[in-house]
């Protein structure tokens, strides 16, 4: 299971790496947290359902590639 995007929001996942192979996966918008081992994935912490919502309303966070001049 690869997660790169709140699958309660949409917004992108945090990461941080603990020794032995684990992460702790966060999203910084409703709360939810999952700590993520080998193909292991649990959920920590339950997310803020109103937060969720309200970042659901206003849509996924536009992300936008520099273009390098040629």
């Amino acid at each position: 299971m690869n997660l790169h995007r709140c699958p309660y929001d949409g917004t992108p996942i945090e990461a941080e790496a603990y020794s032995g192979g684990s992460f702790l996966l966060s999203c910084t918008s409703c709360g939810a947290e999952w700590e993520a081992h080998n193909s292991l994935v649990l959920r920590v912490t339950p997310p803020d359902w109103d937060a969720a919502r309200r970042a659901m309303a206003e849509g996924p966070p536009v992300t936008t590639d520099p273009v390098t001049p040629t």
